[in-house]
């Protein structure tokens, strides 16, 4: 954590980048509410010992068009906000550690996140997933995951990826030239059973975060059968992760709750504790499994799957985004 003379000057520092750089889009933020109500739960994050945690739950709560607007031309375009190193915390896997055979042809239709090894990424609730091969070599998948609020409510987000298979490692693909915050996305499939099950490991990188992973178990159920776990475990302990971190993912995918249900929560940080920055409280966007990208409307026609799961909010806040 920085010191108190630190965090002043870095944050003059990103103030004056703004103003510079970014009058346009920071105007249009403070209009909007929900950029108005990600830079204030932001500030609320300065200092904290879990700031990159806070920071990240912030983006998940509060997104939309305005608040990728203003991330892309303070992060991206001009590096107001200095980028999160983490340096070999999620290395790339051993080639030995990758199936041999992977092929994407079985990976299609629903597909949902029953675990996940990253709170920050990996175990948000009602993750379901749905994919095709979009052109040999290539696998496009529509992304579903539910943002727990503290008032009891949930927010629904949406978005799509595009993995290229690589065709001398089949157990890899990559998800990379994406314009928001340029980032790229490695899977490293890790255990395989057709129709069953994928244990994948992933790491990855953009203009906020150099660095993030996490590792997600994939079921055709939608939740996680018990008997899969020693093969679950054995796949997962060849790039030295351990069962024990992973949490089940809640499919349940229940209804809004009445309004009469939902706390009353009023106030400048209403769908934030800045003492309480987990994404969930139990075993439950991750997000970004990995929820890397922003929604294209343009794509979303293009996969069949049943009545909706998930609206067309993209994720957003001024922040080290990582997957989703």
């Amino acid at each position: 954590m920085l010191s108190g003379h630190a965090q002043a000057a870095d944050f003059v520092k990103t103030g004056l980048c703004l103003a510079q750089n970014c009058k346009a889009e920071l105007a249009n933020c403070l209009a909007d509410g929900q950029c108005r109500e990600n830079l204030i739960c932001l500030q609320n994050c300065n200092g904290r010992e879990d700031e990159s945690q806070c920071q990240i739950r912030c983006g998940d709560l509060y997104a939309g068009k305005v608040v990728e607007e203003f991330n892309s031309c303070a992060i991206t375009k001009h590096n107001c906000v200095a980028a999160r190193v983490d340096v070999n915390k999620y290395p790339e896997p051993p080639p030995e550690s990758l199936v041999k055979s992977f092929d994407i042809n079985d990976f299609t239709g629903q597909w949902n996140i029953t675990a996940g090894q990253n709170d920050l990424f990996d175990t948000f609730d009602c993750q379901k997933h749905y994919f095709k091969v979009s052109e040999p070599g290539t696998l496009y998948g529509e992304i579903n995951w539910r943002v727990r609020k503290n008032n009891g409510d949930f927010v629904e987000r949406h978005a799509v990826q595009t993995f290229k298979q690589n065709k001398d490692r089949p157990g890899y693909l990559r998800n990379d030239g994406n314009d928001f915050l340029s980032y790229t996305d490695d899977w490293y499939i890790l255990g395989w059973k057709p129709d069953v099950y994928a244990v994948i490991y992933y790491k990855g990188n953009n203009d906020a975060w150099k660095g993030y992973g996490g590792a997600t178990v994939y079921t055709r159920a939608e939740s996680l059968p018990e008997e899969l776990v020693p093969e679950m475990t054995e796949a997962i302990e060849k790039v030295g992760l351990n069962w024990k971190d992973f949490k089940r993912v809640n499919n349940s995918c229940p209804p809004h709750p009445e309004e009469s249900l939902v706390s009353n929560v009023v106030g400048g940080l209403k769908d934030i504790n800045p003492t309480e920055v987990k994404p969930q409280e139990s075993p439950v966007d991750i997000g970004q499994g990995p929820k890397f990208s922003y929604m294209d409307s343009d794509k979303s026609s293009k996969v069949e799957k049943p009545a909706a799961v998930g609206n067309k909010d993209n994720q957003g806040g001024l922040t080290p985004i990582g997957p989703k």
